[in-house]
């Protein structure tokens, strides 16, 4: 949808009379935020620590100079809300490997770490008859399957992590490179699949134990809630447990050598095992200051210019490192590249405030690592009334551009077209405009996405750091990110100064794909329409959106619902979510129940493929 050409005349006089007033950003204060956010000393910035603690008040303090007015609460600067950081460790930890007459006890801290919890953590302990299943990996298309010829039901599972024939280029896997095989979540998949009631994970062969993160751990516990206890243990004391029942080295240098499953029962050994831990709340915040438009017709309207500033500290809980618990992400790009983008904007936006007749609020928010919470608190919790918000930029990973840079979201706002070429032609950079790409609702702009808020989201792409303690200052590209910055600021004016706000329209996309648990469940099975709302902490799988014209849609389901019952399947957590649709099939025909006001409601879906 196009403006009257009028309206765009108009607009573009307006960018001919002032743009020059406004100031390029300089890429040497720009590198300087992200070397402060980015350093050693604030560790990774992890939700709940005192390094986010740190890069908040930072921020504050640079939009106090700037001359931002505050926009949290009480006349501050900042929002806070409480969010599940981590686990405590309660006593009663328990894990042994049981031998006729003997025992061999795991120490939690120094024989092994926790990586999925059991969703009842009070069941009672049993002894469990211990199987080995090689990797765990189920790949009938590969003709590999470690599960075929041994029963697993109801039992312990002993596994390997990665993938066979890890270092030959001629696998029947990617050989140096892992598949999704390799993956934990996968092979809990897997295991659970196949009845498994606990699964234990050593280091294969081909890689040296990280037997130096049990500890690390223990300072900053995570892990997740697969609904299967899943252990990270010690190899060597695995063996002394196996004695000469099987050899570790031996049996995964021979499925390397012939790539045929060498799983078996363990005959006369149990396992007993028993996780306690509670989740653990702290406070976070994000961080938001308000320059005021100068027109008082449109003054109470405003434009959200955003970026996370939190990262992942030292857990390896979303890692794409192997073995890196306790290890600092730095998070240079993801995201202190948004969050110094941000400050400077907000700098050369207050130098030319005459240009901005609609306000800008500029904000940074915390937990997006861990679901988009912060943006989904301030968008039902905000400084302004949400209808009175126009328009949201998002700015996640915008420190390597390289002369180029992603901008998503056209889609909803087809109209904002013409605003982003107004903004390109005064930019050096490339820019490729995506329409329901990848980059469209994978960060903080979907929580906004979700409220029907026209949401342009700026990227400058993966790359081999991302979400690895290798993410630091040294690879950002300096120039390219103060050019990004540039101009999504002149965006920011251009939709500050439009004589409409833009439309909203709605279209049939896929549920994103940006972390964890969001893309565990779109990235594979069939298409069922649902948003998960990750700040629900019930039981079940809240509906924070269900898109128009899915599946989910056409039963009957809307936002608010709360899934407990898939396909037979009782749904506690997004991860039972998950595993129950990937068994599924498109045109599969599947009950679900939800709770809606408390009470069930049960539809049929029938299940697509993903648009």
């Amino acid at each position: 949808m196009k403006r009257p050409s009028a309206v765009l005349l108009a607009a573009a006089l307006l960018i001919v009379s002032t743009h020059a007033e406004t100031r390029r950003i300089d890429p040497r204060a720009y590198l300087e935020h992200i070397k402060f956010l980015a350093s050693g000393d604030l560790e990774g910035r992890g939700n709940g620590s005192p390094g986010l603690d740190t890069a908040a008040d930072y921020i504050a303090s640079q939009f106090r100079e700037a001359g931002l007015e505050p926009g949290g609460d009480a006349g501050t600067y900042f929002q806070r809300f409480d969010m599940i950081t981590g686990l405590s460790l309660q006593a009663g930890n328990v894990l042994a490997i049981n031998a006729d007459r003997s025992a061999v006890d795991f120490q939690i801290g120094r024989d092994y770490q926790l990586v999925s919890t059991s969703s009842d953590q009070s069941a009672p302990a049993r002894p469990l008859p211990l199987v080995f299943a090689g990797y765990g990996i189920s790949a009938p298309a590969l003709h590999y399957d470690d599960y075929a010829g041994v029963d697993s039901t109801g039992k312990a599972v002993l596994i390997f992590t990665h993938e066979p024939q890890e270092n030959d280029p001629r696998s029947a896997f990617d050989g140096q490179t892992n598949t999704m095989h390799a993956s934990m979540m996968r092979k809990v998949e897997v295991a659970r699949s196949r009845g498994a009631k606990a699964l234990l994970v050593i280091d294969d062969a081909n890689h040296r134990p990280a037997t130096d993160r049990f500890r690390r751990w223990l300072r900053e516990p995570q892990a997740e809630e697969y609904g299967l206890p899943v252990y990270y243990l010690s190899r060597d004391r695995v063996q002394r447990a196996l004695g000469t029942r099987m050899n570790l080295g031996t049996v995964s240098a021979e499925i390397d050598r012939d790539f045929e499953p060498k799983s078996r029962a363990l005959n006369g050994l149990t396992v007993n095992a028993v996780d306690q831990t509670v989740k653990v709340r702290r406070p976070v915040r994000n961080v938001i200051g308000l320059l005021k438009g100068t027109d008082p017709s449109v003054q109470a309207e405003t434009v959200i210019v955003g970026a996370h500033y939190d990262h992942l500290g030292r857990s390896g809980r979303f890692s794409m490192s192997q073995n890196s618990t306790g290890q600092t992400h730095h998070g240079a790009d993801d995201n202190a590249s948004g969050t110094a983008a941000v400050i400077e904007m907000a700098r050369a936006a207050v130098d030319a405030r005459t240009e901005f007749r609609r306000s800008v609020i500029f904000m940074t928010f915390a937990g997006e690592e861990h679901g988009l919470l912060g943006s989904s608190h301030y968008v039902n919790h905000p400084s302004v009334p949400i209808d009175k918000t126009i328009a949201m930029i998002n700015l996640d990973m915008v420190g390597r551009a390289g002369g180029r840079i992603l901008v998503d979201g056209l889609a909803n706002a087809p109209s904002i077209d013409e605003d982003l070429k107004a903004a390109e032609s005064s930019s050096s950079l490339k820019m490729t405009a995506l329409r329901g790409g990848p980059g469209a609702g994978a960060s903080d702009d979907a929580s906004f996405l979700l409220r029907k808020i026209p949401s342009i989201n700026f990227f400058s792409g993966f790359h081999s750091d991302y979400h690895r303690p290798s993410d630091t200052w040294d690879k950002i590209d300096a120039a390219g990110g103060a050019a990004v910055a540039d101009l999504a600021l002149a965006l920011a004016r251009q939709l500050a100064n439009r004589a409409e706000r833009p439309p909203f329209v709605e279209t049939i996309q896929q549920e994103n794909h940006s972390t964890g648990a969001v893309g565990a469940v779109s990235g594979y099975g069939p298409y069922f329409g649902s948003v998960p709302d990750f700040a629900n902490e019930g039981n079940g799988v809240k509906f924070a959106e269900v898109r128009s014209g899915s599946p989910a849609a056409k039963a009957g389901f809307r936002g608010g619902d709360v899934m407990i019952s898939f396909g037979g399947a009782a749904i506690k957590t997004l991860y039972d979510f998950t595993f129950a649709l990937r068994d599924k099939k498109p045109g599969e025909k599947v009950d679900v129940t939800v709770l809606r006001d408390g009470k069930p409601v049960t539809a049929i879906v029938e299940l697509t493929t993903r648009p």
